[in-house]
């Protein structure tokens, strides 16, 4: 077909197409070119926005169903594999209009997804009857490959820019965008507003009374500094950035049907995690380190517990009842965790927005395909037993003790595409598919190497911890024994004459089951010696044979278990004579020990019988565990933390500056992908990215988030008010909601932060760090910070979830909400009733025994606000004051001045200021 001939001309009936006018084929498409209404419709605003939407992940530079192109006008007329998707001015016959209209849902388009509406389809058949017209000089969208957060980031030149105000880099990028738009950045925050908000920002607590008027008496730069390198260096700091990290991270304590109690998501003592995140944090633990031993602690630093527990992370991902959940939620998470990549789209599909193809999906997957989970035993707690294996329908309680961690257990594990979803559509004949990183990202270094495991790793017996703690029991079992022995054989030997000969015999069997006791665990002690002995003779740790040593130990072992048999025959002889001298026997009970009796003399024969044979088969000391792992989560976590990956270091500073500035540089930091949003200033981005890899400052390691937090706090644009400025108006109209930072964001604190500042003002938060989740009911009464109770999916604090706790399921950013319920739950809650009865109280103390009502308002407004009062706050609290005391006396309420000065307090608990951070 001549593409070249009008269309009209081509489809015209009763005559051939030279007899048609131009002139009437061109009057005829200016004519189509309005929509029903008569109004033109707009391309670039109605029809490529739905097109973008619904069409390019299929249709578009990323991928090319059937050859097609959607994303230019040009690419439709030009067509795929059937010839174009457009015919101009007629949208009866455009295959575009035939397929999204279709009724037939195998031809439909799109294929996934609501179809499009009526008035979306009348909108494309109003522009393509009205010729289809092209914006001029229209590009097809560029090759995903070259979006900004697929190109490593480079350090980019330093403005020159804000001079004047300038304190960091930081500044001068902000700079450049403020002089262009011609926006006037806001001035200096007052010393007290600065004060507090860097103390809840580093360390989640207000500043202490002391701490305001000492800066407040020196608001010098040199003084901020020294506060800001004190909070840095505060053990309370790794506290407060933990539970920011922990909501990327999706820490969560176990749950499922915690009633029963049964253990389906996440894993008890978790909890472990949570410690080694607050300790990493506050060591300064590189972000690069902190990502790869959460992925791969146990190939990484397998002989190094403090570190092991890192794995928490993958432990936290665990789905009992589903495999296949679990592998999920450690691919999505890892990918927006740490990648800012949508993998979990290409789950069913090649990704719609991403060059992430549906195979790599299964490439990632196959990372986490051999792991298991296992419990390893700590010093000074009981040993938790081994992991138990999956039992359908059989309940699985909450281990007490010992540590949770991965490992891989299925070394030969392999992962198989499955179609739609569904894990039982694995593809028939299609080979397994080898672990790697998205394609597109992948490079030429990326390689696995397996990874050979200490020996105390595969076999955890060989623990000098564990040696130590049962020999020690052994030891302890034993001397108890004797010394039980000794006073049995001295009663038995002072017995006199007068004893009945019912005495005597009882006496005879008691001192028989004691000797039998001190024997047993002599055996027991001699059995573990040997156990130890062979072991080490197995892995080389002694001269011996390993077969012979084996043996001993397995001949110990036996013997062991006849004197245990022997013990039990002694015990069982004394229940039945106990049974038969009662003053009236009861036959029930003689039936029983007979029973017993008869029991133990057939164990003992068995147990005597088996001291004959020759075994090398002994008792080992813990679970055995493959002595080498895959070599696939180092890999993985190696090149997700290698300097070339253009996304891990751009994602965690998009989250720092978020958490700092109350918006991140990207709006969406769990996706840096073409559907996610543009940065606001990419080049600030770069350059924190950059830094955080490779700091500019001597001395500072690669990967410090203690360094970036401090060039953060200590920039000019951190330090600007939150108010507005004599050129608010106009920078209103220009950036109305502060995209470009022209002043501070406030922001209302955190749910922890307002119930961990409540304790803290009250004097009574309890600062001990650490240690097992506290239940949720404990949040009145328990002074812990809010850190240490438990969150998991089931059940959760009320007043942590009232102000907007994190969702353990997903919270790359958290929700603000604005309810009346808040203020109510500040005004009636009983914690903030006994906090404002603690403030009370202290200060009456601090201030002397009659502190006037303006010497107390003012240490109150310091002490709960972090700030003097005004002249016209002052006067208001006088006369509050006042009007209380009144009223509580003509109540005949005890002691009213103290009542009204607590009522003072309270107020000032539920004021905007006490939980807004400006």
């Amino acid at each position: 077909m001549d593409r070249s001939i009008p269309l009209l001309a081509r489809r015209s009936v009763g005559g051939p197409a030279s007899l048609v006018p131009a002139i009437v084929v061109l009057g005829l498409a200016w004519a189509g070119s309005t929509a029903t209404g008569g109004e033109a419709v707009d391309y670039e605003a109605k029809i490529k926005p739905l097109l973008r939407d619904r069409c390019f992940a299929c249709h578009g530079a990323l991928k090319q169903q059937a050859g097609l192109r959607l994303d230019t006008v040009a690419l439709m007329l030009e067509g795929g594999d059937s010839g174009p998707a457009v015919e101009p001015g007629e949208s009866e016959f455009s295959p575009l209009i035939e397929r999204v209209s279709s009724a037939e849902p195998s031809l439909r388009m799109p294929p996934e997804g609501e179809p499009l509406d009526d008035e979306q389809i009348a909108l494309l058949r109003s522009w393509i009857d009205g010729g289809a017209a092209a914006p001029e000089g229209e590009e097809p969208e560029p090759d995903p490959r070259d979006h900004w957060a697929f190109r490593p980031p480079t350090r980019p030149p330093v403005p020159d820019a804000g001079l004047g105000w300038a304190r960091d880099p930081i500044d001068a990028f902000l700079a450049a965008e403020h002089e262009r738009l011609g926006l006037d950045r806001s001035p200096e925050a007052p010393p007290h507003v600065l004060l507090r908000r860097v103390y809840l920002d580093l360390i989640g607590l207000p500043p202490s009374r002391e701490d305001l008027l000492a800066f407040l008496d020196d608001p010098s730069d040199a003084h901020y500094e020294r506060i800001v390198d004190r909070l840095l260096a505060d053990p309370r700091h790794g506290e407060r950035w933990a539970r920011h990290w922990m909501d990327v991270w999706r820490y969560s304590d176990w749950y499922g049907r915690r009633s029963v109690p049964d253990v389906l998501n996440s894993y008890a003592m978790i909890w472990r995690w949570r410690d080694w995140i607050v300790r990493s944090l506050n060591a300064d633990a590189g972000y690069d380190h902190i990502v790869r031993m959460m992925l791969a602690a146990d190939e990484l630093a397998p002989d190094d517990p403090e570190q092991l527990v890192a794995t928490g992370y993958l432990v936290r991902n665990f789905y009992r009842w589903n495999y296949n959940s679990w592998m999920k939620d450690s691919v999505e998470h890892t990918g927006k965790a740490f990648l800012g990549l949508t993998i979990n789209c290409a789950h069913c599909h090649d990704h719609k927005y991403d060059p992430i193809s549906h195979e790599d999906y299964f490439a990632f997957r196959a990372f986490f395909e051999p792991i298991e989970i296992r419990h390893d035993r700590v010093p000074g707690e009981p040993d938790p037993g081994p992991y138990p294996t999956y039992d359908y329908g059989k309940s699985y309680g909450p281990i007490t003790s010992g540590m949770v961690r991965i490992f891989d257990k299925t070394l030969d594990a392999e992962t198989f595409l499955y179609t739609r979803g569904e894990s039982r559509n694995v593809v028939p004949g299609r080979p397994p598919i080898p672990p790697g990183p998205p394609r597109f990202l992948a490079g030429d270094e990326f390689a696995i190497e397996p990874v050979e495991l200490p020996p105390e790793s595969a076999y955890p017996g060989l623990k000098a911890f564990i040696r130590l703690e049962e020999t020690e029991a052994c030891e302890s079992a034993l001397a108890e024994a004797r010394a039980t022995l000794d006073a049995s054989r001295e009663r038995f030997e002072s017995m006199g004459p007068e004893a009945s000969d019912v005495d005597r015999e009882r006496a005879t069997i008691r001192l028989r089951v004691d000797e039998m006791k001190a024997a047993a665990a002599l055996a027991a002690l001699e059995s573990l010696r040997a156990r130890i002995a062979a072991d080490d003779a197995r892995f080389g740790r002694g001269g011996d044979d390993p077969d012979a040593a084996a043996r001993l130990a397995s001949a110990a072992e036996r013997e062991a278990a006849a004197a245990r048999a022997r013990l039990e025959l002694a015990s069982a002889e004394l229940a039945d004579f106990e049974a038969r001298h009662q003053a009236e026997p009861d036959a029930d009970a003689v039936a029983k020990a007979e029973q017993r009796l008869s029991a133990a003399r057939s164990a003992l024969d068995a147990a005597e019988q088996a001291t004959s044979e020759d075994s090398a088969d002994y008792t080992p000391l813990s679970p055995s565990y493959p002595d080498r792992s895959t070599g696939r989560r180092s890999a993985l976590a190696g090149w997700i933390t290698r300097r070339g990956n253009p996304l891990t270091a751009r994602v965690a500073v998009n989250h720092l500056w978020g958490w700092h500035f109350g918006e991140p540089l990207v709006a969406t930091p769990h996706d840096l992908g073409r559907n996610g949003a543009r940065p606001t200033h990419p080049e600030l981005l770069d350059w924190l990215a950059v830094e955080l890899m490779e700091p500019s400052s001597p001395g500072v390691p690669p990967w410090s988030m203690k360094h970036l937090h401090r060039r953060i706090v200590l920039s000019a644009a951190y330090r600007m008010a939150s108010t507005s400025s004599e050129s608010a108006s106009a920078n209103r109209s220009i950036d109305p909601e502060n995209r470009l930072l022209w002043r501070f964001r406030p922001s209302r604190m955190e749910a922890e932060v307002v119930r961990d500042s409540l304790l803290a003002v009250g004097g009574v938060l309890d600062e001990a760090i650490g240690g097992p989740e506290i239940d949720q009911s404990e949040g009145l009464t328990t002074h812990r910070r809010s850190l240490y109770f438990a969150h998991h999916g089931e059940a959760s604090m009320p007043f942590l979830e009232l102000f907007d706790a994190p969702d353990p399921g997903e919270c790359y950013r958290r929700t603000t909400s604005v309810v009346p319920q808040q203020s109510l739950a500040l005004s009636n809650n009983p914690l903030a009733i006994e906090m404002a009865r603690s403030i009370t109280s202290s200060l009456s103390a601090e201030l002397g025994a009659t502190p006037d009502d303006g010497a107390f308002m003012t240490a109150a407004f310091e002490r709960v606000l972090c700030r003097p009062p005004s002249r016209e706050e002052l006067a208001a609290g006088a006369r509050f004051l006042a009007r209380m005391t009144n009223i509580l006396r003509g109540a005949s309420i005890p002691e009213p001045d103290t009542r009204a000065r607590e009522d003072f307090v309270h107020a000032l608990l539920n004021h905007n200021d006490f939980v807004t951070i400006r």
